[in-house]
């Protein structure tokens, strides 16, 4: 009887182990809890698969945040096909066959969950492995475990907790979960965390190599502290919109009445303690410094250079809290399938990267946000033409205050000229200049046209992520015109979790935990403006080009500020679903709109600078939260659907 119970547990994690090969350790191919456990090996095994679950956070057809939010528009390999991006803006998601299914799809996080419980069960069986291995790897587990619940809840809200694997003799009604309220799940998830912190390592300085993406107790008191921050927020917090919302036993899914202040008071005492652990180990903003004085660059630059480089700097960057390995494919999807060089503003000569998509491009929605020079809203410095920003530049023939980041005598859109280094940085647009790609001299920079643009393997916006790309990428060059380029990406690892994040999560706690913002919410949200290059709140808000100078001093104020700064510094990085969604924006942003671009196929720049509805958007309620699979309701009748999808 125990063979067979053992042969049927492990039956569900075959195809698990069929993907990594792991059968291979047992005989005649049946797989055993005791043939897995055997011994350390096949142990540590097991634990990368527990790890085989992660979310590919830089995918854009596996990750919510990439595609459900205005930041990104994301075309097809061919012309008019269909992206996981339009079916949330334009098509729909779907209860019957959910788009991006982590409930019970391929990667299942419930799989996932199941097989961390039984690896938390099995490892103190292992006879050869070590008290300190065992210690550790059960802790990693256990935050692993965690981290799937938290997974399943920002999308689902309220989740069955899966705290130990049911029995093979248990009944049909104990497999009939139900749904945990939202503040039951939050606790559960903390608690899971906070029993792995005494036994995580404080670091894997010196087995990169080995342990890269491993989680570490700074890593996982971030992550507790992005937890409790969304937690406290609009969407889980107060949000009246869910007060019916209750499973078959009449038990509220949602807190319901007023927002609970004290929310926020827990998840500011996390950051902070996750900032004390993070920086006790060296952490802290990265800024980045030319490594040789054979790369020839002034700060201007230099900054643009920056959010590129604390994004996909790995090895030398104290900011990254911690990683995912393998960000290949947020290069090729977003370089241009075309680079030009030459001493005009109307050089034809071009360089072709193979194996480029550009497909993955920025909205307009998301240009809009970026700061002017002066570190302020387009809307709110009195020196920027924000009517008419969307013409073109009249003076591009004299003009050289913007030399190093857009090409000299090159007409583009006013709204490109004047914005802070961030926005030349993260995004490249019709006549910006683009450091790197073998071409380390700021004088000589290739620079992009993304107008007039044809269909299908191409930036739908006439917007590009420079973000995704450190200037360490290469081509071989012949320097020809049309000549096709073999491309050299620069591996990095995807940031899960970097410093920035964490202080800006800190500011926004601190600032609504108190009635007016503190010395704290000041000097953690400066920091990241004086890295890019900005003035602090204060001195460019009450600056003579503001035109609202009162802004941060009121919790509200400063809550725009914060909420800003966040869709700015970690643009494109994979949060921007998840801040929105929290702090309840989606509608306002989304519902009967449009994701728009530049008029990539124009023909002349006053065209090309027209805005146009690249998508339409039709945000409703029930979005803010995943649907679950009709077939997994009628499986279990005891789960509730999300609402707004029970029909």
């Amino acid at each position: 009887m125990k063979r067979s119970k053992n042969i049927l547990i492990l039956a569900i994690l075959l195809p698990i182990f069929g993907a990594c090969n792991y059968l291979d350790v047992v005989p005649d191919n049946i797989a055993t809890i005791e043939t897995v456990f055997r011994d350390r090996q096949t142990a540590e095994k097991y634990l990368f698969t527990c790890y085989s679950f992660m979310p590919a956070h830089n995918n854009s057809d596996a990750n919510p945040g990439h595609v459900f939010t205005d930041e990104f528009c994301i075309a097809s390999t061919t012309a008019g096909g269909i992206t996981t991006n339009r079916l949330f803006t334009e098509t729909g998601n779907s209860s019957s066959s959910p788009s991006i299914n982590l409930w019970d799809g391929n990667k299942s996080m419930f799989t996932a969950i199941r097989c961390c419980n039984l690896f938390i069960e099995q490892i103190d069986n292992i006879p050869d492995i070590t008290k300190q291995e065992a210690v550790r790897w059960k802790a990693e587990a256990k935050f692993l475990k965690a981290y799937y619940h938290w997974y399943l809840f920002q999308l689902y809200g309220p989740i069955p907790i899966t705290d130990v694997n049911l029995s093979i003799n248990a009944s049909v009604d104990e497999m009939r979960v139900y749904r945990a309220p939202v503040d039951e799940v939050v606790n559960y998830i903390v608690s899971q965390i906070d029993a792995s912190l005494p036994d995580l390592p404080a670091n894997i300085t010196g087995s990169e190599i080995e342990e890269l993406g491993r989680i570490t107790r700074p890593a996982a008191m971030a992550i507790k502290a992005r937890v409790l921050v969304v937690a406290a927020s609009p969407l889980f917090n107060g949000n009246n919109d869910y007060a019916n919302f209750k499973d078959k036993r009449g038990i509220n899914l949602f807190p319901t009445g007023d927002a609970d202040i004290s929310k926020w008071a827990r998840a500011a005492t996390a950051c902070k303690e996750a900032i004390d652990a993070c920086e006790g180990q060296g952490l802290g903003l990265y800024t980045f410094v030319k490594p040789n004085s054979s790369i020839i660059m002034n700060d201007s630059t230099r900054l643009a250079i920056q959010p590129a480089m604390i994004f996909g700097e790995t090895t030398n960057n104290n900011e990254a809290i911690w990683l995912q390995t393998n960000a290949k494919g947020s290069q090729n999807n977003t370089i241009p399938t075309k680079l030009f060089f030459g001493t005009s503003g109307s050089a034809t000569t071009s360089v072709t990267p193979s194996e480029v998509f550009s497909i993955e491009s920025a909205s307009l929605n998301a240009a809009e946000l970026f700061y002017t020079n002066h570190g302020l809203p387009m809307d709110e410095d009195n020196s920027f033409p924000y009517n008419t920003r969307y013409t073109s530049d009249p003076d591009f023939n004299t003009r050289t205050d913007h030399r190093y980041w857009i090409k000299e005598k090159y007409q583009t859109a006013l709204f490109n000229i004047n914005r802070e280094p961030r926005y030349y940085g993260s995004l490249a647009f019709d006549g910006a200049n683009w450091f790197g790609f073998g071409n380390i001299n700021q004088e000589t920079q290739y620079f992009v046209k993304a107008m007039n643009a044809g269909l299908g393997r191409n930036s739908l916006t006439g917007l590009y992520i420079k973000k995704f790309v450190p200037y360490k990428v290469s081509l071989s060059l012949g320097q020809v015109a049309s000549t096709v380029s073999t491309i050299s990406y620069s591996p990095y690892s995807w940031p899960i979790m970097r410093m920035a994040d964490l202080y800006l999560m800190y500011a926004e706690a601190l600032n609504e935990s108190n009635a007016t913002p503190t010395d704290d919410v000041f000097k953690y949200v400066d920091m990241i403006r004086l890295r890019a290059g900005l003035q602090g709140v204060k001195n460019s808000w009450t600056s003579a080009f503001s035109t609202n100078p009162e802004k941060f001093t009121t919790q509200g104020g400063m809550r725009e500020i914060i909420q800003r700064e966040r869709m700015i510094e970690l643009a494109f990085e994979g949060q921007g679903s998840l801040d929105r969604r929290r702090w309840k924006m989606m509608d306002k942003l989304l519902t009967k709109g449009a994701i728009k671009g530049f008029t990539y196929n124009a023909l002349t720049t006053d065209e090309y600078c027209k805005p146009y509805p690249v998508w339409p958007t039709d945000f409703k309620f029930r979005d803010y939260f995943w649907p679950i699979k009709i077939s997994n309701l009628q499986i279990n009748p005891n789960l509730v659907q999300n609402p707004g999808w029970e029909f």
